[in-house]
């Protein structure tokens, strides 16, 4: 396996090894190829799982409410998914605003219209009402999902990612927020065979999402 693929073993020794701050990111809440060309291991924007992540088996919900059985909503769709929290001052919009920009080089065809999920860690602000004024202010076409800290914590947790932290508040009343640094994205064959940074370049990603929409992963 090369250096720059991830397995089971390497999510599980990054959680639970002490190592758990280097796959973390900490926000403070106070303040030319083409599709048809595969390109090298070393050109890909994202880290490559190999095997790829099955999808969560857990039911989310959607900013209006409605139910969001993960596995049946993603179904055969090329998806990221992101957790992290509006109060974040730096990586979360950074990775938001990066899948929004490579959406506007693809424009149209394979890997132009990925289904891009955020979800929202820091249950007690990130309010239906707060995730869609947040998303809506990057892309419009962005689902914002919620649900209880055990539903959430299960989602994270299937995918092999480190447990997200929610300190005690200050004198403030401002908190870290510690959540794993990466999306997942899955291809459409319902497994996550990449996992992209807050630091991917939107180039890389209008490269990669339109290989992975069509299958190709390495």
């Amino acid at each position: 396996m090369s250096s720059a693929a991830w397995s089971r073993r390497r999510f599980l020794t990054v959680a639970g090894v002490g190592g758990a701050a280097a796959a973390l990111v900490g926000c403070g809440s106070g303040d030319g190829r083409t599709a048809s060309t595969e390109p090298s291991e070393s050109a890909w924007g994202g880290e490559l799982v190999d095997p790829g992540l099955a999808k969560p088996d857990v039911t989310l919900a959607t900013t209006d409410g409605k139910p969001f059985p993960f596995r049946e909503a993603t179904a055969d769709k090329l998806t990221l998914l992101f957790f992290g929290f509006t109060n974040c001052p730096d990586q979360c919009p950074i990775w938001l605003s990066s899948v929004a920009r490579a959406k506007e080089q693809i424009g149209s065809g394979p890997g132009s219209d990925p289904q891009v999920l955020f979800v929202g860690v820091d249950v007690a602000r990130d309010t239906p009402e707060v995730l869609d004024e947040y998303l809506g202010r990057i892309d419009s076409s962005f689902i914002g999902l919620t649900g209880t800290e055990a539903a959430i914590a299960s989602a994270n947790r299937q995918l092999y990612f480190p447990p997200i932290t929610i300190a005690s508040p200050d004198d403030n009343g401002d908190y870290e927020v510690g959540h794993y640094g990466r999306a997942a994205a899955f291809s459409p064959d319902n497994l996550a065979h990449r996992l992209y940074g807050f630091d991917v370049r939107p180039a890389d990603l209008a490269r990669d999402l339109p290989l992975l929409a069509t299958g190709t992963y390495k």
